[in-house]
């Protein structure tokens, strides 16, 4: 078995799973709404002396926009609580270095649905550094002196699918009344110009029904994730005997290795199945891999793990 460190950063193209699907419901989104819009504008534009109402153009717009809004909001809920990637089942052994627990930002309180699940940073044994970098586009490492090869580990979280689902319907129930009101507000506003003035009178009108509907289905979104969050219960990383994972700790991990677009392309736990501890480090991160390869002995860690990693 090679025990070669893996190069840190970049081993090819990375990709980010969920913002070029985002990007895609948008341009689709986008191109619907300006042959739609351009056609129906050109009509405007030229027969508006004979007032010809924009109302259809406002209700595109504000529909549209409350579509792709819980478009995006569907793939975060899909892309963190839904979808079953392939990966392979393999154990791997270290010392964990770094937790980040959900909801870890204002940005995720803000928007609920953003929120990832819970993640340590797993510093692995040399013996395992084939899986750091088998079908990796990105290799993570440390900031030790060793630059020592990190396995990213996900534990599912309830709190992050619960604010998910809670989201979604929230942002559903949002966007039917965004919707409305955006329509409402953008009637108020009365185009009375003429020629080119009209036109521009019509561009603001669109961008009125727009955002006010997109504004009112996260809001609906925020609320609805928020109930979904608080209703579910907190489940932070835990080894198989209950007890809670804190930095420093042995363990060993089995689970299904992804090579995930989220992360860079790196390879992660997702998700982390079954913990086991070995006992804690009298060191403090970031840790080197040299830790766990002199103090994390094989006779300490299950079977499936003594002899290296283990790819099913």
């Amino acid at each position: 078995m090679s025990a070669v460190k893996p190069i840190c950063g970049s081993t090819g193209a990375t990709t980010d799973d969920i913002l070029t699907t985002i990007l895609a419901l948008f341009g689709l989104a986008g191109t619907i709404y300006g042959i739609v819009t351009g056609i129906i504008e050109f009509n405007v534009a030229t027969w508006s002396f004979l007032g010809v109402s924009a109302s259809s153009v406002v209700w595109v717009s504000g529909i549209l926009s409350a579509l792709a809004t819980l478009g995006v909001i569907g793939v975060f809920y899909y892309n963190r609580c839904l979808e079953s990637p392939d990966g392979q089942n393999a154990c791997t052994a270290g010392v964990v270095n770094d937790f980040v627990p959900s909801f870890d930002s204002a940005w995720n309180e803000v928007f609920p649905f953003t929120a990832m699940h819970n993640m340590l940073e797993l510093v692995v044994k040399c013996d395992y550094w084939p899986l750091v970098e088998l079908n990796a586009l990105f290799i993570v490492c440390n900031d030790d002196e060793e630059q020592s090869p990190i396995l990213q580990t996900f534990y599912e979280s309830s709190e992050v699918c619960a604010a998910g689902l809670g989201a979604l319907i929230g942002g559903a129930v949002g966007a039917a009344g965004g919707i409305l009101l955006g329509a409402l507000a953008a009637g108020a506003i009365g185009c009375t110009a003429s020629g080119f003035l009209y036109v521009l009178c019509i561009i603001a009108v669109i961008l009125v029904a727009a955002l006010i509907a997109a504004a009112v289905t996260l809001a609906g979104a925020w609320a609805g994730g928020q109930i979904g969050k608080a209703a579910a219960e907190d489940s932070a990383p835990s080894a198989e005997d209950g007890t809670e994972l804190i930095l420093g700790d042995y363990i060993s991990v089995e689970g299904k290795l992804i090579t995930s677009g989220d992360m860079d392309g790196a390879r992660v736990y997702w998700f982390a199945e079954t913990t086991r501890m070995h006992g804690r480090s009298l060191g403090s991160p970031p840790f080197s891999h040299r830790d766990p390869d002199e103090n994390l002995t094989a006779d300490l860690l299950p079977s499936a793990c003594q002899i290296g990693p283990v790819i099913d």
